[in-house]
């Protein structure tokens, strides 16, 4: 019987060849070859994951990179023929033009597989098609590209640590928190990355992360992961394998090297009277938990906001015309209004006082702070003290999972909170991917006054829903860039 898969339309011997770089908007019957570099689902997660498409990368012997996708309706048409790597014959497919925004390649075009488009593995090609091509950028160009949702660059570094939280008894969302040279971490696919670390014979010293979307939030750069984004350890590929050889030389060596390689760490899970112990017992250090508990009341003494910087997001001092930033040592500073909310929570063992900022409270409200004080009428002159808006006091009887920041202040004898880095919902859906670049903490500084202490070189995640409804366009890379992502 014929494989109801195999398409009989192959391309006549008369169809042309045509290069990726020469492809015009229309229907295109001319023959290209070219390398499957990579592939994946594209899903809408405001429709339950919802599969839109299957997206993927292609490249031809020029090093010309485009952009390709399949409709939901022709997924399993072609599904079981694709194989990353390999070498196609593309023929009868239409060309459209690139979407501006997430773009994976510097093509003007992309393609899109029709009902009759021919697309068959060709084990003879004589072309000289490279095995892979990735886009590196420096951090100054991640800044640059941060919050734009242009390009979806590359990122490769040495491995500093990697913490996760998968657990058996969490529910909801996982993630793997990889920090690299540039201090990153990545989310969503995190059972997939743990699989595959756990079974990499030796812990991986480098990484390459590619698809990634920069953002930056208070003053923090987030390389958020997208759906498009893939990993690769050490040698795995010749860019990888390019840094690793730099990070500890051929490999007889290794042992002496001064890169230090962490193995993972799960980020454990205690209960409230676990960590109410803890602090008092334990050593001062830099350390995560997640923590389930019920939020029983707000916290109204300190109210729900303050007036942040815009640029670093700590508190800012008020004088009598203007705001002063005594982070970013400047006056006049522009003054952004940002959530500071005190839960207090508990379990079946005991109580305590979580505070969570800005990210997080928009994250689980939707709404923004500027959004809420306006539906609210609160402003800059305001009092927002012991009124809340109807929306945070929802959040009281409801339970949560929170992951918390512990610093050197959470054990001394001012600590009267623990900062939260992330809030878990019961029955939250797995976000999208989030590769993060975090230097440092997410509210204003702390004196003891009732303000989050300062987190050092955190690795707070953020989720970014923005790129989730649009297929993964691209972006080019030089087929020998060189790697200049080892910032610090």
């Amino acid at each position: 019987m014929d494989d109801p898969l195999k398409q009989s339309d192959a391309p006549s011997d008369m169809s042309s060849y045509v290069l990726l770089a020469n492809l015009r908007a229309g229907r295109c019957s001319n023959t290209a070859e070219v390398r499957l570099l990579r592939f994946w689902e594209a899903r809408n997660v405001r429709k339950d994951g919802e599969l839109m498409s299957l997206d993927m990368l292609l490249l031809d012997e020029q090093s010309t990179l485009i952009h390709g996708s399949i409709n939901s309706s022709r997924v399993d048409t072609f599904r079981r023929r694709l194989s990353e790597g390999s070498v196609y014959s593309l023929s009868g497919f239409d060309v459209a033009r690139a979407n501006p925004k997430y773009r994976l390649s510097d093509s003007p075009v992309s393609i899109r597989f029709n009902d009759g488009t021919f697309f068959e593995p060709k084990t003879d090609s004589d072309k000289d098609i490279p095995t892979e091509l990735f886009r590196f950028r420096s951090h100054e160009q991640f800044l640059a590209l941060a919050n734009t949702n242009r390009e979806l660059p590359d990122i490769v570094g040495g491995v500093s640590s990697v913490r996760s939280t998968i657990t058996d008894g969490l529910r909801g969302p996982q993630r793997v928190m990889v920090t690299l040279r540039l201090e990153g971490m990545f989310d969503d696919r995190a059972v997939t990355f743990q699989t595959k670390f756990d079974e990499h014979v030796s812990k991986p010293r480098v990484i390459l992360f590619t698809s990634i979307n920069p953002k930056v939030v208070g003053g923090k750069l987030f390389l958020n992961a997208t759906s498009g984004t893939h990993f690769y350890f050490d040698r795995e590929t010749s860019a990888g394998k390019e840094h690793y050889e730099k990070l500890v030389g051929d490999g007889a060596n290794s042992s002496s090297s001064k890169s230090k390689v962490v193995s993972a760490q799960k980020i454990e899970p205690l209960t409230v009277a676990e960590l109410n112990q803890y602090v008092l017992a334990a050593d001062p250090q830099d350390i995560e938990f997640l923590c389930k508990a019920e939020v029983t009341s707000l916290q109204s003494d300190k109210g729900w906001c303050y007036i942040g910087c815009s640029k670093s997001a700590k508190k800012l001092q008020r004088d009598e015309t203007s705001f002063t930033c005594l982070s970013c040592d400047r006056e006049n500073a522009t003054g952004v209004l940002r959530y500071r909310v005190e839960f207090s929570v508990a379990d079946h063992t005991d109580e305590a006082v979580f505070v969570a900022f800005d990210t997080e409270i928009a994250k689980l409200t939707n709404i923004q702070a500027s959004e809420a004080a306006h539906i609210f009428g609160a402003g800059v002159n305001a009092r927002v003290d012991s009124d809340f808006p109807p929306f945070l006091n929802e959040v009281v009887g409801k339970t949560f999972t929170f992951q918390l920041k512990l610093g050197q202040f959470n054990f001394t004898s001012k600590h009267q909170s623990f900062t939260v880095s992330r809030i878990i919902s019961e029955h939250e859906r797995a976000p999208l991917p989030a590769f993060v670049n975090d230097g440092g903490d997410h509210g204003p500084a702390d004196n003891g006054d009732g303000v989050a202490p300062k987190i050092d070189e955190s690795t707070v995640v953020s989720n970014n829903a923005s790129a989730s409804n649009v297929p993964y366009h691209g972006s080019q890379a030089a087929k020998n860039r060189s790697l200049s992502m080892m910032g610090t």
